[in-house]
């Protein structure tokens, strides 16, 4: 799979994104918004993910994908759909970039060129998205990608780091707006 959104793109992941997974999530600053990654992260969390990530995409259940420049394939960082019902035509979507990607609209457009991609090639009407209330980037991008606050979340997971209540942003189908750039 590849979404392209220049100079960026959305593709499977590859053996070869381990070890930047591994660099980018040893950095506290992102594995604290994030709600089940081991820390310290070791390079074998990085192996098991992605094999991991690879079953259940060829299972159709979670899809997990790098973020990655198109020139050279470099990865950025992570987006996520999980939770997808097929039936009821729901999803919840999850992602992070390495920090120093951090501000220069790349995750609103990958978070809304993923949602393009749900609504478009798994018939979903709603794409839900939880982040803790402190993380105030997340909630910036996903307003830029058009979701809405529906409140607090009712889920009770969070991560061993933040103790703290999360948004729930909810993006209907009907309501999405393809966007060509994050900014």
């Amino acid at each position: 799979m590849e979404i392209i959104f220049h100079p960026y793109k959305i593709r499977s992941l590859k053996q070869s994104d381990t070890e930047r997974i591994c660099e980018y999530l040893r950095d506290f600053d992102i594995v604290k918004y994030l709600a089940t990654v081991p820390f310290p992260y070791l390079l074998e969390n990085a192996v098991s993910f992605i094999h991991f990530a690879n079953e259940m995409e060829i299972e159709r259940k979670e899809f997990h994908f790098a973020i990655a420049n198109i020139s050279d394939d470099k990865m950025l960082g992570l987006i996520g759909v999980k939770e997808i019902n097929f039936q009821v035509g729901t999803c919840e979507i999850g992602y992070w970039l390495g920090k120093e990607h951090h501000n220069k609209g790349i995750i609103t457009q990958a978070i809304n060129k993923i949602s393009q991609y749900c609504f478009s090639e798994f018939g979903l009407g709603v794409i839900k998205a939880i982040v803790f209330v402190s993380n105030i980037a997340s909630v910036k991008a996903l307003g830029k990608a058009g979701f809405n606050n529906a409140g607090f979340s009712e889920k009770l997971y969070c991560n061993t780091i933040l103790k703290e209540k999360m948004y729930e942003f909810q993006l209907s189908k009907e309501k999405f707006v393809p966007r060509e750039t994050g900014k």
